[in-house]
Formats: structure tokens, sequence, C-alpha cells
């Protein structure tokens, strides 16, 4: 079943500035006027071996109208009916061309008494090859045409697929981000009012400052949801509130070490990136341990690559522990960063050599990619 576009007659006579249009047109136009000197060369000396201006003049005519015709009727047809079929569209230059022959034998007989030819055979002649010419010449315009706007329309789905891929990366990660301020915030919001509870009798100053550092912390997350990626140095900065709030938790059972890289700082990365390795190595590296331990975070720009490594000398990782697991922190952070870096960002969690603890990895690059 044919199946067309309803266009108003308004749109298809409407002009349109067109490149591929006006090429066609030249192309055309140059083909039909070399068919047809040809042709009108070739009749005068078939002839007789004499070329007369009056033969080549009138076969170029033809050529011409035959050719403007079809194309002008071609893609006046065509305009308003993009889903058609291939052979539907050549009938119609099929029919195209047979308008456009009619319309250049008209020409012909009403230019014919201007010009004095010798033998009229020569106009029959002239008209007939003309018109398989005219054929030849449009089903190559066709073709070639064809498959451009083919191309054309290939690469335009390429693109909006391209298009829809990266929004849905884009709602992806934001759906993770909120996912992950959704678990951070009711886990850590408790455990920060128990430690301001207990505080609040013993040290009322020092549990104002907490609860200043708090409000800094679900600002800067309700930030980062709204804004996406942030410079390094913001991460840095919440991940040091964070800490400091755990410090305050732990007292003197945990001790962190801040190095480094100021290169590093004006790098984006995506917001809340940092804080759940913290967060790991809080919860199952220094918690379990009576004694508590140490938290190194350690940033490094090395050519065109960001690292960032949080390391523990807690107890260490378990052989048979998953942190990537579904519903894991840390699984959250992976798949942000394959939505963020298209597979080329990665994240590795392992043991220290040779000691006890545990290290985890960030390595990804020092610009998002952007569409």
């Amino acid at each position: 079943m044919l199946s067309c576009r309803h266009v108003p007659l308004v749109e298809l006579m409407a002009p349109r500035i067109d490149i591929a249009w006006i090429r066609q047109i030249l192309l055309w136009a140059a083909a039909s006027s070399l068919s047809g000197a040809v042709v009108g060369l070739a009749v005068g000396v078939f002839k007789d071996g004499s070329i007369e201006s009056p033969t080549v003049v009138i076969s170029v005519l033809f050529g011409n109208v035959v050719g403007f015709t079809a194309l002008s009727s071609n893609a006046l047809l065509l305009r308003g009916m993009q889903n058609v079929s291939q052979w539907v569209r050549g009938m119609l230059l099929g029919l195209a061309l047979l308008a456009g022959s009619i319309a250049g034998s008209i020409a012909v007989l009403t230019a014919y008494p201007l010009f004095v030819l010798r033998d009229p055979r020569q106009t029959i002649a002239i008209v007939a090859i003309n018109g398989v010419l005219a054929l030849i010449v449009g089903g190559v315009v066709f073709a070639y045409e064809g498959m451009q706007h083919r191309l054309r329309e290939s690469l335009r789905v390429v693109e909006e697929v391209r298009l829809v891929e990266s929004r849905l990366r884009e709602e992806r990660a934001r759906a993770e981000l909120s996912a992950l301020q959704a678990r951070i915030n009711p886990h850590f919001f408790f455990n920060t009012l128990n430690t301001i509870s207990s505080l609040v009798a013993e040290d009322p100053e020092e549990a104002e400052e907490v609860v200043l550092t708090l409000a800094d912390l679900f600002r800067y997350t309700f930030k980062v949801a709204d804004t996406g990626p942030v410079p390094l140095h913001e991460e840095i900065g919440f991940t040091r509130n964070y800490l400091e709030i755990e410090k305050a938790r732990f007292g003197d059972r945990l001790s962190v070490e801040w190095d480094l890289d100021i290169d590093a700082d004006p790098t984006p990365v995506p917001g809340l990136i940092l804080q759940p390795l913290v967060e790991n190595a809080v919860a199952h590296g220094i918690a379990p341990r009576a004694t508590g331990g140490r938290i190194t975070v350690r940033t490094r720009r090395i050519d065109q690559t960001l690292h960032l490594d949080v390391i523990d000398d807690g107890v260490g990782i378990a052989a048979e522990t998953q942190p990537f697991e579904e519903g894991h922190g840390l699984d959250n952070v992976q798949r942000r960063i394959q939505a963020f870096y298209r597979g080329r960002g990665s994240i590795t969690l392992a043991r220290v050599p040779g000691k006890s603890g545990t290290i985890a990895r960030i390595r990804i690059p020092t610009e998002l990619e952007t569409e």
C-alpha cells in the first residue's frame, strides 16, 4: 500500500534553498546540454558530413527542455512522498521523462520555423535520440541522488540514535546520582544525629560545628544533582566535611592524611564520586578494628588521566567480598563512571600489597566527553 505524507500545495511550490537540489539542477542541465550538443553534432555529421548550427541548437533546446521538465516535475512529486518505494520513484521518473519528451517536442516544433533544416528527418532523429539519452541521463542522476538521499537519511538516523543514547546515559547518571543521594542521606544522617546527641552535653561548640558541617554536606548533594560535573577541589571539600563528621564520631580511632595534586584540582568529575570510597574505607576498614586506623586520600593528574586513590590500613578486603554487587555503593560509582566516560574510566578495589588494608582506585579521563 502506497504511503504518502500529506504536504500542502503551498509548501510544495515554495522555493527551498538546498545545496543538493542546486547540485542536481546543475548536473542535469550540464548533462542535458552536453547530450543535446553531441546528438546535434552526430546527426549533422552522419547525415552528410557537415555540421549546421540549427541542428545543434534544436538538439540542445530539446535536451534542456526534457531535462528541466523531468527534473522539476519529478522533484515536485517526490518532495511530499519521502516514504514511497524505489520502484514507485522509478515509475514517477519515467512519467516525468515522458512529460519532458512531450514538452521538448512541443518546444522543437515551436522553434522549428526559426531555423532551416535541409532534412526534417534530422529533427525526428534528434527527438528520438535525445529521448533515449534523456532516459539514460535521468536514470543515472536519479540513481545517484537516490544513493545520496539514502546516505543522508542513514547519517540522520545514526545521529538521532546517538543523541537518544546520550540523553539516556545522562538520565541514567542523574537517576543513579539521586539513588546515591537517597542512600547517603538517611544512613549517614542517623549516625550523625547520634554523634551530635552525644556531643551536645560534652562539647556544645563541637556539636554546633558538626551541625554546620552536616548542613554543608546536604547543600552540596543538592547542588551536584542540579549542576552535574564539578571541579575536583569541590568534591575534595565535600569529602573533607564528610570525614570531619566521621572523625567526630570515631574520635582518635580515625586519622586522615591528604596527599593532593594541585594540578588536578580544576579537573571536572561526577559529583559524589569520591565519598563512597571513603565511606567504604571507614565502614569496612576502620570501624571493625578496635584501634581504628588511617585513611589516605591521594589525587594525581598524570598526562590525560586523573588518579583518585583512597587507602586505609584497616582489616583489608576479604577474598569473598563482592564490592561491586548490585546495590553496593561502589557498584553505583562504577556504573556512573561507565555512564559519564563511556567505558574509558575504571574503579578497582584491592588489598594493599604486603600490608593490611585496602586501596580503592579510580582512573578517569581528565575531560568529560562532550556530544
